[in-house]
């Protein structure tokens, strides 16, 4: 029998039903939430009083994230990407630095676990998402283009594990180094499974900007109030990756001054770069100048390749800033102020002055140790071992730990560690990147996210060149960037795809 659809006076009746009813489970919810709350904190005060407030409120911070990636794990990714942004690896000793945040470093009282807390958070993350997936009886993970790459590396990280320990390597450090090279590989195997949007995409790229901007006030304070100016007795105001992080967004300025404008970004990478100028100058990295110079010309040429009918202007654009940059080096080079210091930091590659040239020197003699330890072990010395000095450096334990076992050349490092076939592993994971990038960058329609991914074609070739000088591959916030950087770019085919279905 054909069902009767209900009289209009009778979903009237039900109206009042439902309120009531909506009522009744607010006030049921109301009641449970404020009995919980006179449980709770006359047992987090007592708590608080036997073992610290600071350890009650992390303890709270920590509920509340895992509540939320719970229910959005690709909150916890981008939550993962501003603390590598905005959050400094190790306490600053610098009168003005970063606040006390642990999430890349454990207080005194936890030291010795085997990961930081980013990095089970990152696993937690991960196992949620898993879980999710189980649910919906989906495929739990996907390892996308980059898995080849990844896997063949990380067989040779293995190896080197397994020489270092097995030779008399030291425990704890080999666990430090190899970090670095795990976290690299949660960030793309998050990114690549958690972003899928194109807001996801832009909010990534405001999270850089904001962040930047961020530290970037946080350099002017340390630069006009607490040095007053001084840098002759300060080599760098903040951390060597914070660089590295500045001149990302002068890359995005040139990307959206050239390519494709998005409006809202570009005012606001505009607005905080005057503080962003100051603070990179005061931190005076040389290798990132080079890089930034270097990351100019790959997003060039790129743009050159998939905007054919804008190629006039952008050779214009090429000469004149080559012409203007050329000025500013004849003009500068041998200046004494801090808007030399580009100008400076570009020549002294080629004529260091007496500082830059000590430094050189040390670098040459890593380098030439390095080799040395390369030439006498051909399988890779493995993790956890101090390279070998036939030309002894100055002893820098007191400031540096393991400055015997990690060398500014991280290049070099897996080079040393995993020897000629680990090393060849890692230049065919990030030749894989920039390949597919470049091939990514000209398929792609939407204008956007082919800036994205000339962009992050950029960083890699950027953060390379980095890596050759100032211990990149070695700083957590440097490879997790990267590795969701990395991730990111296998997904924009997917996300254009669906851009272009709207």
């Amino acid at each position: 029998m054909e069902m009767q659809p209900p009289l209009p006076s009778q979903g009237l009746q039900t109206v009042p039903i439902l309120l009531k009813e909506r009522r009744r489970n607010d006030l049921i919810q109301f009641l449970l939430l404020f009995i919980s709350m006179l449980v709770l904190v006359p047992v987090l005060v007592v708590a608080g009083i036997a073992i610290g407030f600071g350890y009650i409120f992390a303890i709270l911070v920590v509920l509340i994230l895992t509540a939320v990636v719970i229910r959005w794990p690709t909150v916890g990714l981008f939550i993962i990407l501003a603390s590598a942004l905005a959050i400094d690896q190790s306490p600053t000793d610098v009168v003005g630095g970063s606040p006390t945040l642990y999430i890349l470093y454990w207080p005194n009282a936890l030291q010795g676990l085997p990961d930081r807390p980013i990095g089970f958070f990152m696993l937690f993350i991960l196992a949620v998402f898993i879980l999710h997936r189980l649910l919906k009886r989906e495929k739990m993970l996907r390892g996308g283009e980059l898995a080849i790459p990844f896997l063949l590396f990380f067989m040779c990280v293995i190896w080197g594990i397994v020489h270092g320990i097995s030779s008399g390597g030291n425990l704890q450090i080999l666990v430090e180094e190899v970090r670095s090279f795990w976290y690299f590989f949660l960030g793309y195997l998050l990114a690549y499974n958690l972003i899928r949007k194109k807001q996801h995409v832009r909010l990534m790229v405001w999270l850089v900007i904001l962040c930047a901007g961020i530290k970037a006030l946080q350099g002017v304070y340390i630069y006009i109030v607490v040095i007053h100016g001084d840098l002759s007795a300060n080599h760098q105001i903040m951390a060597h990756e914070e660089s590295y992080f500045w001149v990302s967004v002068l890359l995005l300025i040139m990307l959206f001054s050239l390519h494709s404008r998005y409006r809202p970004q570009f005012i606001a990478a505009l607005a905080v770069l005057p503080a962003l100028l100051l603070s990179l100058i005061a931190n005076n990295r040389r290798a990132d100048f080079v890089a930034l110079l270097v990351g100019f010309v790959v997003a060039w040429v790129l743009i050159f390749v998939v905007k054919t009918h804008g190629r006039k202007s952008l050779l214009v654009a090429l000469l004149v800033t080559t012409l203007l940059g050329g000025a500013y080096v004849a003009a500068f080079f041998n200046g004494t102020g801090g808007f030399s210091e580009p100008a400076r930091a570009v020549v002294s590659v080629f004529r260091p002055d007496p500082i830059d040239a000590a430094s050189n020197l040390y670098r040459d003699i890593e380098n030439y140790d390095l080799k040395y330890t390369v030439k006498l072990n051909p399988m890779g010395l493995g993790f956890g071992k101090p390279f070998l000095q036939p030309i002894l450096l100055p002893d820098l334990s007191s400031l540096d730990p393991v400055y015997n076992y990690i060398p500014h050349n991280t290049i070099y490092w897996v080079w040393m560690r995993l020897g000629p076939i680990g090393f060849l592993a890692l230049w065919y994971l990030f030749g894989a990147i920039i390949v597919r990038g470049s091939i990514i960058a000209r398929q792609l329609k939407d204008n956007y996210l082919q800036l994205i991914a000339i962009y992050i074609v950029a960083m890699f070739v950027m953060e390379i060149i980095v890596a050759y000088a100032d211990y990149q591959l070695s700083f957590y916030r440097n490879v997790i960037y990267v590795g969701i950087l990395a991730g990111v770019l296998l997904r924009l085919p997917k996300i254009d795809e669906r851009e272009q279905k709207k």
